[in-house]
């Protein structure tokens, strides 16, 4: 089988299978976080895809733990069987922190490996005090700006606006990462787009760098990888100590409005979206684990993302952010705003 690895941080994660265009797609969603080197056995999660029907795989007579509109889960101690009603079937060992995918749906494949690793990757992360946050994110200079939006919000049109204006480079479209001194790391990686976003922007390579995924739940959509982005993307590993936090809601105006926000308010922004993280990309059969010693870890993530945004919500500048019908003039707003915070 052919491998790729990737370093997310210092959590290294091996992949292997015996189905190239998955390795293909894996690299594309990653590939800033991409390694030349092959961990081999010095890896902190193994992922194995093999293009097999997931209904000849025997598994145990088990009854189940839980049950989703995604999956039914059974547990035998650390063993845990995702059966995706017969389109996919995990295996996840906990105490290896390795996974067995059987599929012959490359988009299925490649959307549940996809949020595995960052399920798993993020939990590590959480447990290095790095959190996610459900936010785009880009830099203007040495600034910061942290949006906060909803799903179907235009989090994507709104990034792709600022992103024309070549001062502002992508930290994350999707989970920037903070700390707990309440600096934002940079977490590039695919951008979702529809067909008259993606000629928004002049990409580098679009037959390479833009790519299809059909989502069982959510339908057909458009990405651009990092790659494609070039020079606009601030790599991994680059720290911002000034930032603007912004949370944004629909406006139903042709204007964009920009007012200061209380530490309340913000901070009650970032609960849904940091601290629960509602929004963030992650499958939460992979996330949650059962038994005092997980509980234990939970009770520490939960804890250490509750102080780690009260110190963000207070060290940041907040605003809020009224977003009007033309995501043209918002992100004209927001430009102005960071131009006159960066003199």
């Amino acid at each position: 089988m052919r491998q790729v690895s990737f370093n997310f941080y210092g959590q290294k994660v091996c992949v292997a299978s015996d189905w190239p265009e998955a390795l293909s797609l894996l690299k594309k969603d990653f590939d800033l976080f991409y390694s030349e080197n092959s961990y081999s056995d010095n890896c902190d999660l193994k992922l194995f895809i093999l293009k097999k029907d997931p209904k000849e795989i025997s598994t145990p007579e088990l009854v189940s733990k839980s049950q989703s509109q995604n999956s039914i889960t059974y547990q035998l101690g650390h063993v845990r069987y995702n059966d995706y009603y017969g389109k996919l079937l995990s295996i996840f060992d906990y105490n290896k922190e390795e996974a067995q995918l059987y599929c012959l749906n490359i988009d299925k494949v490649h959307e549940v490996a996809y949020l595995l690793i960052l399920s798993r990757v993020g939990k590590m992360l959480d447990l290095k005090g790095l959190h996610k946050l459900h936010a785009f994110a880009v830099s203007y200079k040495e600034i910061a700006f942290v949006c906060m939006m909803p799903m179907k919000g235009g989090k994507s049109t709104l990034l792709l606006e600022l992103l024309k204006t070549k001062e502002v480079k992508m930290i994350s479209d999707d989970i920037p990462l903070i700390d707990i001194m309440g600096n934002v790391y940079s977490f590039p990686m695919k951008i979702g787009v529809n067909e008259d976003s993606s000629q928004k922007l002049e990409l580098q390579n679009p037959e390479e760098n833009l790519y299809t995924l059909q989502r069982e739940h959510y339908g057909k959509k458009i990405f651009i990888n990092s790659k494609g982005l070039g020079e606009r993307v601030e790599l991994p590993g680059k720290k911002f100590k000034k930032v603007i936090i912004a949370e944004a809601f629909r406006f139903n105006s042709s204007e964009t409005r920009l007012v200061s926000s209380s530490i309340f308010k913000t901070f009650k922004g970032l609960f849904k979206h940091g601290v629960v993280g509602i929004g963030l990309p992650m499958i939460l059969e992979y996330f949650w684990e059962f038994g005092v010693i997980d509980f234990v870890k939970k009770s520490q993530i939960f804890l250490s993302r509750l102080l780690t945004f009260s110190i963000f919500t207070i060290k940041s500048t907040r605003i809020s952010i009224y977003l009007g019908k033309n995501p043209d003039r918002a992100a004209e707003e927001i430009l102005r705003f960071l131009k006159k915070k960066s003199q």
